[in-house]
């Protein structure tokens, strides 16, 4: 409602052809985002690129949350975005006939926060807005930067449905990576004009019981990825009210079993690198079959946090081409029995692999530690259903997961099981490198919970 009262400026800068497909390019000015005046610059201005194929179809069209740099010490500039490069916006368009549109500078960054005067981007600007929220919540509640992420969306949806009548679309399938996943995830539950969503590489769902669970898998620890929020004390206040309070803004999860459950229950291809910097890969334990509705899950094998945009085009295209036709997704269902994992494909796949990886020495499957998935090809089942052991390792612990590849190129996965489950490290994984480092744990806050 908020945001439908916020003016809608946007300029038409240039119209350019690709092949098969048409390219308009817009300038939106989204917003005036400055909670107490804390924040410069406080106008937004985001390129929004839409792509328009020889054949597009009508009514529904692909936003794409994407990133870049627009200011940089104090000047406007201009950075093509990083996390979706034209081409594979153009090849999405072409290979789905439906219409792409991009939004660049999700958040806008360089942002300076005015007690502190140092000009920040990504984890910089979201732990620093978070812990700006948790001195006042009451009186910075609009503070969270996942707030004007979510609003810039809109306003680039609001654009499109404008200068896209041609094609009548008024709805949308939202998609975007790591903090641009979450963007996706909140836009989802803000703004009913989404009708489906794929998220890449935010396995965060859940946010107090996964950031919990990530602490507990390093030996009381954090990865060194967490750095930002570990800066901003974030990790000391986990348990505390004022933080049970931002989850509350910023958590999808916290959204079930309210009014907008039923925006929870929309379509969504839930994609995650089994080798993440951030997050442990079997996060989605927390949150997977809480989820309602429509579902499907692609853990990428040998992957870290920052590469996944690679698998974007391949995963994409089978989602929308299947989403238009209105056919349904393919769902893996996995049940443990002691350690029989039996796992039931909604429909037939054309190939099955099991994906195991072993850390002898740590509960860390972080590809940047070196921890590798090693695939076994699977005979496809006759019934549907496969059942496999899961191994319990001597020393250390061991990953697996199903992954089945079906007729049309779509890619789905069961969830990751980890073995021992039941047991965590009492101390830091080894730092092969600087990028498998951990952070010494300090204690998640619990201090701070209310009697």
């Amino acid at each position: 409602e908020q945001i439908s009262g916020t003016p809608l400026k946007y300029t038409l800068i240039s119209t350019a052809p690709l092949a098969q497909v048409v390219v308009r390019h817009y300038e939106l000015l989204s917003q005036h985002w400055s909670p107490d005046d804390m924040v410069t610059p406080a106008q937004w201005r985001h390129n929004v690129d839409i792509y328009i194929p020889e054949t597009a179809k009508e009514h529904h069209a692909l936003v794409v949350v994407n990133n870049g740099i627009n200011y940089e010490k104090g000047v406007q500039i201009s950075s093509k975005p990083g996390d979706f490069f034209q081409e594979t916006l153009a090849s999405i368009a072409r290979d789905t006939n439906t219409i792409v549109i991009s939004v660049s500078d999700i958040p806008n960054q360089y942002l300076t926060f005015q007690d502190d005067k140092k000009p920040l981007k990504e984890d910089e600007s979201v732990s620093r807005s978070w812990a700006l929220f948790m001195e006042a919540p009451e009186q910075r509640e609009l503070m969270p930067l996942n707030i004007p992420m979510v609003t810039a969306i809109s306003q680039a949806m609001r654009l499109a449905k404008k200068e896209l009548t041609q094609w009548n679309i008024n709805s949308f399938i939202i998609t975007g990576i790591s903090k641009r996943g979450w963007t996706t995830w909140l836009s989802a539950i803000a703004d009913p004009d989404v009708e489906a969503i794929v998220p890449f590489a935010i396995d965060l769902l859940d946010i107090d019981a996964s950031l919990e669970h990530i602490y507990q898998s390093y030996g009381g620890n954090w990865p060194i990825t967490f750095y930002p929020y570990y800066q901003q004390g974030i990790d000391e206040k986990i348990k505390s009210p004022t933080f049970t309070q931002l989850r509350q803004i910023i958590d999808p999860l916290r959204y079930l079993n309210t009014i907008y459950q039923p925006r929870l229950a929309i379509p969504k291809y839930i994609i995650n690198a089994s080798g993440d910097d951030f997050f442990v890969p079997d996060n989605t334990r927390f949150y997977y079959s809480k989820l309602p509705g429509v579902k499907s899950l692609r853990i990428v094998p040998n992957m870290n946090h920052y590469s996944i945009n690679q698998f974007a085009e391949e995963s994409l295209v089978p989602f929308i081409n299947r989403f238009q036709s209105k056919k349904t997704l393919p769902q893996l269902i996995g049940l443990i029995h002691h350690h029989l994992l039996t796992v039931y494909f909604s429909e037939a796949p054309v190939k099955v692999v099991r994906w195991t990886a072993n850390n002898p020495n740590a509960r860390d499957f972080r590809y940047a530690c070196g921890i590798r998935y090693q695939p076994l090809t699977i005979d496809i089942p006759a019934n549907n259903k496969i059942s496999i052991t899961l191994n319990e390792p001597k020393t250390g612990w061991e990953a697996t997961y199903i992954e089945a590849t079906f007729n049309d190129g779509y890619v789905a996965t069961s969830q990751v099981y980890i073995t021992p489950d039941e047991k965590y490290p009492q101390t830091a994984p080894p730092s092969v490198n600087a990028a498998c480092q951990t952070l010494p744990g300090r204690g998640l806050g619990e201090n701070d919970s209310p009697d």
